[in-house]
């Protein structure tokens, strides 16, 4: 991909630093109480039809939710397993001892037509040339999709579906390309994603504190008992 030009005015005006990620979430309490769950995570990732999880920011959205994850089961005061990347990472003994296995899936969907296309003349070879960049209101929504699940035969016993307000904000590039995919180090796009995903993140956690309550999960702790007792898989 080429950078075209320029979208920002003069060319004196320096480029916009790309702002630090800071997606962090402090659980509202801390209850200094234990109870006798014993929580397996697997570590967050996104849907599969989103493309672009393995890019920054979204690489570190997922990877510092995960922490979160961590700090919020704590607090609540379970007891925690993993995180796991994967269910084939959990062996024999972790299986046996964990009551839930938690999957957290992050789903991020964006509405508004932000795509523009341009020109740009080479008094060069005196051709014009398309260009594209984006120029309009973006709204964004964060879904978590939350199951709890018995570890041996992997049946869910609750399924959330945790959804944000939609976040609405300007999206603007700084440069115009010659391509469509536009990159998401362009420092405007960077920066607009960053303020905006820390919003989403806050909120999407703040979601899943509030379904963490340890007097619901005990309920569904005993409906996994009694499916793993029935597995055939628990040796005496």
């Amino acid at each position: 991909m080429i950078v075209i030009s320029g979208c920002s005015g003069s060319k004196k005006e320096s480029v916009p630093k790309l702002k630090p990620l800071s997606f962090k979430f402090t659980p509202p309490s801390n209850t200094n109480e234990s109870n006798d769950i014993t929580i397996g995570l697997l570590s967050p990732i996104f849907v599969d039809t989103f493309k672009e999880y393995l890019q920054d920011p979204y690489k570190t959205y997922a990877k510092n939710m995960e922490s979160d994850f961590i700090a919020m089961l704590t607090a609540r005061g379970y007891k925690i397993k993993g995180p796991y990347d994967n269910m084939e990472q959990l062996v024999y003994g972790d299986k046996k001892e964990i009551d839930l296995l938690i999957q957290p899936v992050i789903d991020l969907q964006f509405t508004g037509e932000v795509l523009k296309q341009g020109s740009i003349h080479d008094y060069v070879t005196a051709k014009d040339y398309i260009t594209y960049y984006y120029d309009g209101d973006l709204s964004m929504v964060g879904t978590m999709n939350l199951s709890f699940a018995e570890p041996f035969t992997n049946t869910k016993v609750l399924v959330r579906s945790l959804k944000t307000e939609p976040v609405t904000f300007k999206m603007k590039s700084y440069n115009a390309y010659d391509d469509t995919n536009i990159p998401l180090t362009d420092p405007l796009v960077w920066n607009s994603l960053s303020d905006n995903l820390t919003k989403v993140y806050d909120k999407t956690l703040q979601t899943v504190w509030n379904n963490l309550e340890p007097a619901e999960l005990q309920q569904k702790k005993n409906e996994s008992a009694e499916i793993k007792k029935n597995s055939g898989f628990i040796k005496n």
